[in-house]
């Protein structure tokens, strides 16, 4: 089992580069872009028995946060504090503020009604436990001699 995690980790990651790839190469209506900003940057970890997101928010306030779960989807959207200077021009622009939405599409089936979250040092942490997936697995069904009434 932990061959197959590990396996849809880095299919997760590819999937995530790739759609950050088509928000930097492609203008449109993308998660990051329609809110008006650079994605925050996150890691996704599959533990046996919880999904763990860990969201880089420097700065950021729990109550600028909104964190919700969509089917087997998280949201994640708030504000990044943070001014830019009103004038001069800028040499290098590389802090994200402003607005942000993620959406992340949960690798595994997992309870969504129990996920918690903790902001501590500028990092969101999203806990979600996992549901063990038993299709394909068999369950015995009781047999009784007795006849039905």
């Amino acid at each position: 089992m932990h061959d197959r995690d590990e396996s849809v980790a880095r299919l997760l990651r590819f999937r995530q580069s790739l759609e950050q790839l088509i928000e930097d190469v492609l203008p449109g209506p993308a998660d990051s872009l329609a809110a008006g900003g650079p994605p925050a940057p996150l890691d996704v970890f599959l533990r046996p028995d919880e999904v763990e997101i860990h969201v880089e928010l420097p700065g950021a306030r729990a109550r600028d946060l909104e964190v919700s779960a969509l089917g087997q989807r998280l949201v994640i959207e708030g504000v990044r504090p943070g001014e830019r200077a009103e004038a001069g021009s800028y040499l290098c622009l590389e802090r994200p503020i402003g607005r942000f939405r993620r959406v992340v599409e949960l690798p595994v089936v997992a309870d969504t009604r129990r996920a918690t979250g903790h902001l501590r040092d500028g990092v969101l942490v999203v806990r979600i436990p996992r549901i063990q997936d038993r299709r394909g697995t068999p369950r015995p069904v009781p047999i009784d001699e007795t006849p039905p009434r």
